[in-house]
């Protein structure tokens, strides 16, 4: 199974077995998210680890597994295919959950008052 990770200005990619992915990348990223406290900490942690170490397989295979455990709990369940992480598309909506929603919502004018 390859998993690719295309962060717009780079774009690196693993090959690994199928059994036992989704667990270990699972457990990856949660390790990580218990440190950082927060998803998007989490992520940006694995995306510094993939610029910072662009020369070391084992850093590049860690973040990738890392990302691919988040994907899998937050995003969608992983099956056995080739899978791209395509982050210019799924970070905005890290940043904004809700997306468009806000624009109908209720809530809408307390939405950013701080």
């Amino acid at each position: 199974m390859k998993i690719s990770v295309d962060g717009g200005s780079f774009k690196v990619a693993i090959e690994t077995e199928y059994e036992g992915l989704v667990a270990e990348s699972t457990a990856v990223f949660q390790e990580t998210l218990q440190q950082a406290k927060s998803n998007d900490k989490a992520i940006l942690r694995f995306l510094q680890i993939i610029l910072e170490h662009r020369d070391n397989d084992d850093a590049i295979g860690y973040a990738v597994m890392g990302l691919l455990g988040w994907y899998n709990e937050v995003i969608d369940p992983v099956s056995d295919q080739d899978i791209e992480l395509n982050l210019p598309k799924i970070v905005p909506h890290l940043i904004n959950p809700a997306g468009d929603l806000t624009a109908t919502s209720q809530d809408e004018s307390k939405t950013f008052k701080h």
